[in-house]
């Protein structure tokens, strides 16, 4: 799916692809760490950012920290950044709170969202960190992009108006890798469907569309699939939406920032903020949760927030590494 972004957004082609296996954890780590190593010998860069919770962010700290341990020279070591600090889900269950958790302990300088998250890393006593509050990047792309998605004639090709229909997204391995938890949520969003009249707008992921494959009774009237769509086209669906319903971390975020209600699918959440601020509701997979929720949504409008940016945080990054490019 990378290559969707790298095209629209016209990213330059990665000068390295390691191709590490996805097929076992050990695999991957085994792969990805030797080929991070690698490129890190031979480009000694002064800084190894990732973002996210990723295993390959998790991979890229072990590589550099694995290639830090044959210096004693505090010069010539990397530093390692990460992006998206301090989330916390508080829930070991999920593999990305293993990842993010370690991520930070590696990290040398930490960019937390939000001061919720800035709270989080107090709480576990990271010492000798950098910790810098910037906000996320994704406001960054919002706020560039915002013209185009306006213009966007996604709603005209699907034939859907503004604020009459649901959206949702579904991907996570809790969310859909349990085939009961996937048909419970189905046979929820027809029934909502069918009480506000409104239609659910489901573009798959391809690791839904697996599972979504092996049900058998799929004879919905209110939930329409479509395949994965660009991102302008689902920005534009997600501006114009009634409600988001979601299991991902990003969507909750980016609902926040563009005015959205927001019904998080999962039993936890690392995005405090948005419940906190009360654009976000986590219902896991509880029918009756997700009814409540929406009735407290449907006629309920949300203000736009900034409390993950006004799209200046990548130039807030940039300028803390300057700061501490030789420290």
């Amino acid at each position: 799916m990378s290559k969707v972004f790298f095209d629209h957004f016209k990213i330059p082609k990665p000068k390295y692809n390691i191709k590490a296996t996805t097929k076992t954890h050990g695999a991957f780590f085994s792969k990805a760490i030797f080929g991070i190593e690698k490129i890190l010998f031979k480009e000694k860069p002064d800084y190894l950012i990732v973002q996210g919770d990723t295993n390959t962010s998790l991979a890229g700290c072990l590589a550099a920290s694995i290639f830090n341990r044959k210096f004693s020279d505090k010069i010539k070591k990397i530093k390692i950044v990460h992006i998206e600090a301090g989330l916390r889900a508080f829930d070991e269950k999920i593999p990305e709170e293993i990842n993010r958790r370690l991520i930070d302990q590696l990290s040398n300088i930490l960019f937390p969202p939000t001061y919720i998250d800035v709270n989080n890393i107090k709480r576990e006593n990271l010492f000798n960190k950098k910790v810098y509050k910037v906000g996320n990047t994704i406001s960054d792309i919002i706020k560039l992009y915002l013209p185009q998605i306006k213009r966007n004639k996604i709603l005209r090709k699907l034939k859907l108006k503004k604020k009459k229909y649901f959206l949702v997204t579904a991907h996570r391995p809790e969310s859909i890798d349990n085939i009961y938890n996937l048909e419970i949520l189905l046979k929820c969003f027809e029934k909502i469907g069918n009480i506000y009249k409104t239609k659910f707008i489901f573009p798959v992921h391809p690791r839904t569309q697996k599972i979504l494959d092996k049900i058998k009774n799929k004879n919905l009237q209110f939930v329409k699939f479509y395949k994965p769509l660009e991102y302008l086209d689902f920005m534009k669906l997600m501006i114009d939406a009634r409600i988001i319903f979601t299991d991902s971390g990003g969507i909750q975020e980016e609902a926040s920032i563009v005015g959205v209600p927001c019904i998080t699918l999962r039993t936890t959440t690392e995005r405090q903020i948005t419940v906190l601020k009360k654009t976000n509701i986590v219902t896991g997979y509880n029918p009756k949760k997700i009814f409540n929720a929406t009735k407290k949504f449907f006629n309920k409008k949300i203000k736009k927030n900034n409390f993950f940016g006004n799209g200046n945080v990548s130039i807030k990054i940039y300028k803390k590494l300057i700061l501490n490019l030789n420290k």
